[in-house]
């Protein structure tokens, strides 16, 4: 086990991570905590185990294949009450997987690439969903030539699966990755169309509106697009799910508004919220969130409004992001 400092902890607010990234069987693979595709043959060349126990329960990942073969496991965690994410990045059963001993408590994220990246097909994500487990799709955005139609056939696909939410999150692709792919699919006679994608278009413009075009496609098939879970014994689902919605957002501002943002005061926020650690149902039945640090009038009204999914100043800022 080691601790890990996600790409991107505004959609993975994830702590450590169990075991390695295992190599695909075929196709391409996905690593989500740095956002980088995992090439047949490839190994985790990060792999360490850190000193000491970890005192406090936390929210940890773990990949199928390493719960295939001994999902007990994890089983210890779970009883000290670890919040657990799956990545389904290889088969396994739902009924394999202890069963969790509080809502919330297991989450499993299935990557999804498209098929010009080696892309494979989603698992079934119905069993998981029956079992009580909140199970999604991990979008990764990569440059295709028909950007929007791979997003809104990405998001049908998870939506066929039986996710009940999707993480759009842009892959990290370095010229290297890009010139492998064109090898490897094209040849000697390459592509020209793939290849001026590949080095003379604006990337980050480009997965900035897959993400925006995935929001409206989530938006439209009633689809959760924020991190749901792991819950664990000190933090509770509902807690959680609250902070992450406010992480969410706070990267959209900051996409919308640069530097000029005000993304900081929601991430503050919701940082303060997870550490305290307390139930964000009470504090608003109490009307008492202003007890947690970063709490002032304005994100209070927007984090009332986000969790009710209407209301000001939130419907402003959807509005932008979805359809500006």
């Amino acid at each position: 086990m080691r601790r890990v400092d996600p790409s991107f902890p505004d959609l993975l607010p994830l702590e450590y991570r169990l075991g390695a990234v295992g190599p695909p069987a075929q196709g391409v693979g996905l690593d989500p905590v740095s956002m980088r595709l995992v090439w047949p043959g490839s190994h985790d060349a990060s792999l360490r185990v850190d000193p000491g126990p970890v005192r406090r329960p936390a929210r940890l990942l773990v990949h199928a294949g390493v719960l295939a073969g001994q999902p007990e496991v994890i089983v210890p965690l779970l009883e000290a009450g670890w919040g657990v994410l799956v990545v389904l990045d290889a088969p396994l059963e739902a009924a394999a997987l202890p069963a969790p001993g509080m809502a919330g408590q297991v989450t499993v994220l299935a990557p999804w690439l498209p098929a010009l990246w080696g892309g494979r097909a989603l698992p079934e994500l119905q069993p998981w969903e029956a079992r009580g487990v909140a199970a999604g799709v991990l979008l990764g955005l990569v440059p295709v030539l028909d950007a929007t139609g791979e997003v809104e056939r990405g998001v049908a696909a998870a939506r066929q699966a039986g996710a009940s939410f999707v993480l759009a999150v842009p892959v990290c692709v370095p010229p290297l990755d890009r010139r492998r792919l064109l090898n490897e699919c094209f040849g000697e006679e390459g592509n020209e169309a793939i290849e001026d994608l590949f080095f003379h278009t604006d990337l980050a413009s480009l997965t900035l509106e897959m993400e925006r075009a995935a929001s409206r496609c989530a938006h439209q098939e009633g689809l959760g697009e924020r991190l749901p879970g792991p819950a664990t014994a000190r933090l509770g689902r509902e807690t959680f799910a609250a902070a992450t919605s406010l992480l969410l957002w706070a990267r959209r501002l900051d996409l919308l508004d640069g530097v000029g943002s005000v993304g900081w005061q929601l991430r503050r926020a919701a940082q303060a919220l997870m550490a305290s650690a307390k139930d964000v149902r009470a504090l608003l039945e109490e009307d008492n969130l202003r007890i947690i640090p970063g709490f002032d009038p304005w994100v209070e009204a927007f984090a009332r409004a986000v969790w009710a999914d209407q209301g000001a100043p939130f419907e402003e800022i959807r509005s932008r992001w979805l359809w500006s």
